[in-house]
């Protein structure tokens, strides 16, 4: 299932609540490994080319945090795009 989001930006001090990194919180959570950017059109693979970044739905009544996979430059960008889930809820 594709979303569409925007980064929340000023959240690179934030770290989990039982430690690691966020990438890592991601792969507990979906029980995936994270091997690709999930930004739909992004190309970049390798897990040493991804964070776990914190993104929020657009368009959606929620204002909750999430957790996706992204390379470091879609983790940049300000403009609202597509990923591919799973989300994971920042708690």
């Amino acid at each position: 299932m594709a979303y569409l989001v925007k980064n929340v930006n000023g959240t690179s001090g934030r770290l989990p609540q039982n430690g690691g990194s966020w990438l890592e919180y991601w792969e507990k959570e979906t029980r995936l490994i994270a091997n690709h950017c999930h930004h739909v059109g992004c190309n970049v693979t390798g897990r040493h080319n991804l964070v776990g970044a914190h993104v929020k739905k657009v368009g959606a009544n929620d204002d909750s945090w999430y957790i996706v996979p992204l390379c470091h430059g879609c983790n940049h960008t300000n403009n609202v795009f597509l990923v591919e889930g799973p989300l994971v809820p920042v708690r």
